[in-house]
């Protein structure tokens, strides 16, 4: 059973491993999950690696590809 689940980003409502803070949100289903998810929400209260481009919580992946529209 996945839901509900609580969901981290950064913030000052509680405090983590001595000196992170974070804001907690709990989400009842997918569909909150990916909405909340879009707003920078995430599944571990660990800060985001900074190599983690993809943003699904393991360092590596790629940046969205950027599209060149094409020339006549």
């Amino acid at each position: 059973m996945r839901y509900p689940l609580m969901l981290y980003r950064d913030g000052q409502q509680c405090r983590v491993w001595d000196a992170h803070d974070v804001d907690t949100l709990i989400v009842a289903d997918a569909m909150e999950e990916a909405d909340a998810k879009a707003e920078g929400w995430r599944e571990s209260p660990a800060p985001p690696h900074p190599l983690d481009h993809d943003m699904d919580g393991r360092p590596g992946g790629s940046l969205p590809r950027r599209r060149r529209e094409k020339t006549a």
